[in-house]
């Protein structure tokens, strides 16, 4: 039997001290976000969030490793649209992944998820099968390991709890254990409650996010597409907030699995400010194109109390 590298236990709430998670540079750019937004030209945010929509739903993908798209390609995909290329056909695990279709899933998800904050309303476990069912309509079959250690192939239940076990191994052969089938059901009950109960105190969108997706990740309550899901729950967490996405990319895949495994290890921090780094970055991008100054005071505790459920900052 393998060793543990990491020993599944029943998720957490936020620790105490929670809003020391949280990164100052993150405050101050959504302090300069908030009041540019409503006066600026509304064709050049819907150009610049449209790009943005297509990189992540290109990157979601390549971090999971479904397909793999050369840089070229892929600028030309954000720049002129996503059909704007033809792609090949990729072997992922033991079926054919068309990654037209599949990045085209990931577009209408995300789009949804903008719509989703336009007509808010709270998130269930049906929500979140639902979210799966969307990620995986094009695949088939996941990976899973015989008792014997082989690689073979598990028929994919698409917007369904998985039933077996799906503990990875680490690159020196030691197990990683994630939430046990029969208590994925009571784990993701909990995991709602939480947030639901976060989202009335009015917890910060960047911790939130954070949160949300390291304690889905510990629960790995679908036999794939986890990851998948956990970031667009974290983008939803942003755009309910009024950023952008953060865009996850195959070349930061390292420093955001050395993230998440911090988080495993109980310090969150790494993670909020990893993600909110993300979102900076693309705000910053804007805000240098549309000549915003970046300085500003958001989330002070004098406008905490209502922030969240307004839309802050900009809706």
């Amino acid at each position: 039997m393998s060793g543990i590298y990491h020993k599944w236990e029943p998720i957490e709430d936020l620790p105490d001290g929670y809003l020391s998670l949280s990164d100052p540079e993150f405050l101050a750019v959504a302090g300069a976000w908030s009041p540019a937004k409503a006066g600026m030209q509304s064709d050049m945010l819907e150009d610049f969030k449209e790009k943005t929509m297509r990189e992540w739903s290109i990157e979601t993908g390549q971090v999971e490793n479904l397909y793999l798209i050369d840089d070229d390609l892929a600028k030309a995909m954000i720049d002129q649209g996503l059909s704007s290329v033809e792609l090949p056909r990729r072997t992922h695990g033991i079926e054919s992944i068309d990654a037209a279709a599949v990045i085209g899933n990931h577009y209408q998800i995300i789009k949804s998820l903008y719509g989703r904050f336009e007509s808010y309303y709270p998130l269930t476990a049906f929500a979140v099968r639902g979210l799966h069912a969307a990620f995986v309509e094009n695949q088939d079959f996941a990976v899973g390991l015989s008792p014997s250690g082989r690689h073979v192939p598990i028929c994919l239940l698409k917007g369904a709890f998985k039933k077996w076990p799906n503990n990875p191994l680490t690159p020196d052969g030691l197990l990683h254990q994630y939430c046990p089938p029969e208590q994925v059901d009571s784990e993701m009950q909990r995991l709602l409650e939480m947030h639901h109960a976060h989202l009335e105190g009015n917890v910060q969108p960047d911790i939130e996010a954070a949160w949300l997706h390291h304690r889905f990740i510990q629960i790995h309550p679908f036999q794939d597409g986890n990851g998948r899901v956990a970031r667009a729950l974290a983008s939803l967490e942003y755009i309910k907030g009024g950023f952008f996405p953060p865009v996850v990319t195959a070349a930061g895949k390292p420093e955001y699995i050395h993230a998440l495994d911090l988080a495993n290890k109980g310090d969150l921090q790494p993670f909020v400010r990893y993600l909110s780094g993300l979102v900076i970055k693309t705000t910053r991008q804007f805000m240098d194109l549309a000549e915003i100054p970046a300085k500003g005071d958001w989330f002070s505790p004098s406008r905490r109390k209502d922030s969240h459920r307004s839309g802050l900052p900009g809706g």
